[in-house]
């Protein structure tokens, strides 16, 4: 019995290791997208829309056309993020009470804080 232990904490630092990695890609994933378009719809659009109209020199006419497929697009990736989002959140929920199995009743409250800590940043980012 004893030499089957370090092999259960070899697998849990492994599927931690696994979760930690998804996590994490989640987490670049979503910065890179908030970087990349910024921070509330209309400044996202009009920086493109910006961008675009001085490096290809747009006239006032392709300015307002390329204004409209811009929000069309972000309406579109919007649309999409929604729709995938339950799929993400359930994943991220299978694996928390997969982990959350395993812990004992104390790493189950920093784990529960941690998770908690999570969810309310994501709240402020969202808002």
């Amino acid at each position: 019995m004893k030499n089957i232990r370090p092999v259960y904490c070899i697998i849990v630092v492994f599927l931690l290791g696994i979760l930690g990695g998804a996590l994490g890609t989640h987490l670049y994933y979503k910065c890179r997208m908030d970087s990349h378009w910024g921070h509330g719809g209309e400044n996202r659009e009009e920086r493109i829309v910006n961008r675009l109209g001085s490096e290809l020199d747009l006239s006032a006419a392709q300015r307002e056309q390329v204004k409209g497929i811009v929000h069309e697009t972000h309406e579109d990736i919007m649309g999409i993020r929604r729709q995938f989002r339950p799929q993400m959140d359930a994943a991220i929920e299978k694996s928390r009470v997969k982990i959350d199995a395993i812990l004992s009743p104390e790493q189950k409250k920093k784990f529960e804080k941690m998770i908690a800590e999570r969810k309310e940043r994501s709240r402020n980012k969202d808002d």
